[in-house]
């Protein structure tokens, strides 16, 4: 027998996330004391289509453009690139350029490859960044960005 853990957490934030679906504003009452977990569980679940004031309600919430953690930074990117939010683009870029961990770069780059505009942008910031990466995040940045 081992035991279940059970922790009532992620059920908040999925109350909290059914809120804002709901067209129900978040407060920061309900988020102050979400850890980074909870955020990226808030963002993971967030639908992939979002409007312009949606995005931008969002990061007065949650200050994800401006945060300094590379996993919040990462899937707020993702999200951001996917929804066009160009206010985190110069931030996408600076981390792209200053972090060299594979498993932050690839879902950044994939999802600006997605268009030919995202993919000149991914071109552009690989050209400043590659000289700073690993070899094994540059081999497989060659190989998706078909260097």
């Amino acid at each position: 027998y081992c035991p279940k853990p059970v922790s009532d957490r992620f059920a908040k934030v999925d109350a909290a996330l059914a809120q804002w679906k709901a067209g129900n504003a978040i407060t920061g009452s309900t988020t102050s004391s979400w850890s980074t977990h909870e955020w990226l569980h808030f963002l993971k679940n967030l639908p992939d289509t979002l409007s312009p004031g949606q995005m931008t309600a969002l990061d007065e919430l949650g200050k994800f453009t401006a945060s300094g953690n590379s996993e919040i930074i990462t899937a707020w990117g993702v999200i951001a690139i996917r929804n066009h939010y160009e206010k985190a683009y110069p931030k996408i870029e600076t981390f792209l350029i200053n972090t060299g961990r594979r498993k932050f770069l690839m879902p950044l780059y994939s999802e600006l490859i997605k268009t030919p505009e995202g993919k000149k942008r991914a071109v552009s910031i690989y050209s400043k960044a590659r000289p700073n990466y690993h070899f094994v995040a540059v081999s497989s940045l060659d190989k998706l960005l078909k260097q």
